[in-house]
C-alpha cells in the first residue's frame, strides 16, 4: 500500500500532467536553492523555468509567460519587487517571493507589488508543492473574479449605450421610450447586427459629430468690430 507522501506526490503529479502541464518560473541567483527547487517540481509533472538574476527573470517571464513565478528577493541586476511588478504590469503572473529574511518592510513590498505568499529561506522541499498548488489555485480564483468583473463592465456599458443610443433617439425625433427601441431593434435586425453593436455605432456617430462641431466653433471664432477683414 502506498504511503500517504506517495499518494500525494502521484496526485500531484497526475494534475501537472495534465492537458496543460503547468510551467513555474524559479529565479535565484543560488543556483542549489534553484536546483532543488526545480528537481521537486520536475518530478511532479512541472515545467521548471530557471532564471538567475533579475534581467534574465524578467525575459524568461514575458517570452515564456510561466503560469506562476517564484522570485528571490536579492537578486544581481534587478530586485524581485522590481522584477515582479514589470511581470504583473506585462502578463499578470502571480508571484511566491524568496528571501532570507521575514523583514517587515520586505515583506509589505512583496505584498504591494502582488505576492501571493511570502517564504523565507531555507524552503523545505517537501513542503513546497502544497505552497505552489495553494498559489496557484488563488491564482485561478482570482483570475476569475477579474475575468466576471470585466464581464459584468462589458455588460453595464452595452446597457449604458443602448439606453444613450433611445435617448438620442427620443430627443431627435420627439419619440417616446418604446418607439425608440422599437426603432434600435429594426435597425439592429435589417443589419443582423446585435442591439449593442447598433447603440454603439450610433452613440460614437454622435460624439464624434460634437467632437467635430466643437473644434470648428473653436476655430471660427467672431471677429470685433474693427479687425482687419471685418468692415
Amino acid at each position: 500500500m502506498p504511503t500517504s507522501e506517495e499518494q500525494h506526490s502521484s496526485t500531484s503529479t497526475a494534475d501537472a500532467r495534465g492537458a496543460d502541464p503547468k510551467s513555474v518560473l524559479i529565479a535565484d541567483d543560488d543556483r542549489l536553492i534553484v536546483a532543488t527547487l526545480g528537481e521537486r517540481l520536475r518530478a511532479a509533472g512541472f515545467k521548471v523555468i530557471e532564471a538567475f538574476d533579475g534581467p534574465s527573470a524578467l525575459a524568461a517571464g514575458a517570452s515564456e509567460k510561466p503560469d506562476l513565478a517564484i522570485i528571490d528577493h536579492a537578486m544581481p541586476g534587478m530586485n524581485g519587487i522590481e522584477v515582479a511588478r514589470a511581470l504583473a504590469a506585462s502578463s499578470a503572473v502571480p508571484v511566491i517571493f524568496l528571501s532570507e529574511h521575514g523583514d517587515e518592510t520586505i515583506v509589505n513590498e512583496a505584498i504591494s507589488a502582488g505576492a501571493l505568499t511570502y517564504l523565507v529561506k531555507p524552503i523545505d522541499p517537501q513542503q513546497l508543492l502544497p505552497i505552489v498548488r495553494a498559489a496557484l489555485q488563488r491564482a485561478r480564483e482570482a483570475y476569475a473574479l477579474r475575468e466576471q468583473s470585466e464581464r459584468l463592465r462589458v455588460a453595464l456599458q452595452k446597457e449604458q449605450n443602448v439606453s444613450a443610443a433611445a435617448g438620442l433617439l427620443m430627443a431627435t425625433f420627439g419619440v417616446g421610450k418604446r418607439e425608440a427601441f422599437e426603432r434600435l431593434r429594426q435597425q439592429a435586425r435589417s443589419r443582423r447586427a446585435r442591439l449593442d453593436e447598433v447603440a454603439t455605432e450610433l452613440v460614437r456617430a454622435y460624439d464624434e459629430t460634437g467632437r467635430l462641431l466643437q473644434q470648428y466653433a473653436e476655430s471660427v471664432a467672431p471677429q470685433k468690430p474693427g479687425e482687419p477683414g471685418r468692415p
